[in-house]
């Protein structure tokens, strides 16, 4: 029985080392790219966008960079906050949205959009989009990547008339789509750009 135990033993304290390659008390996090700015968390999309100079305005700056500075994954963050970007980063108001849609950073490729993904005061759809009379088409993509167009809407009394819904529709951030497959709803603006939800 007491070489069962000493096993054993053996076995889980090389189970536990194999396990960790980090120092123990020491967390590794994969922060999804986010800035937080008003109360509102914006996510960065996959665009860089051609913007002109003309159309920006100063908004705000970054003051903390997470990704290099937390390691507690109950962090909670705060106003300011940014997963990736520097310390002063600055960021901007795009001109034609409102801000409580979109925000655009400057890097070394171009400008990046980040949209807002929840916002505490939001109440209904419009208060997270700002599309209303900007929609080009609509496509349904697939549940399995998020981009392949599956389906378009492209009738502009369609389209606004679905928007206007979406735009009027309650918003309930704290869920996410459980059981039934998820389609993508993609909004191809006129402005050559687009946003996409779930």
């Amino acid at each position: 029985m007491q070489r069962l135990v000493i096993v054993l033993t053996m076995i889980l304290l090389i189970c536990l080392a194999g396990c960790s390659s980090i120092p123990w008390g020491i967390s590794n996090i994969d922060w999804v790219d986010f800035v937080k700015l008003n109360d509102i968390t914006y996510l960065r999309t996959n665009q860089i966008a051609a913007i002109n100079e003309s159309d920006l305005s100063p908004y705000d700056k970054i003051s903390y960079k997470v990704a290099d500075n937390v390691r507690n994954p109950a962090y909670k963050i705060k106003n300011g906050d940014a997963a990736y970007l520097e310390m002063g980063t600055p960021v901007y108001l795009l001109g034609g949205y409102a801000p409580d849609f979109r925000l655009v950073v400057r890097n070394n490729q171009g400008f990046i959009i980040f949209e807002a993904d929840t916002n505490p005061k939001a109440k209904k759809g419009g208060d997270l989009l700002d599309i209303g009379g900007k929609v080009e088409y609509i496509s349904i993509n697939s549940s399995t990547d998020g981009d392949t167009e599956l389906a378009s809407i492209k009738y502009q009394t369609q389209i606004d008339k679905l928007v206007g819904m979406i735009l009027e529709a309650p918003v309930d951030q704290d869920s996410s789509p459980r059981g039934a497959e998820a389609y993508f709803l993609e909004f191809h603006l006129k402005d050559g750009t687009s946003t996409k939800r779930c």
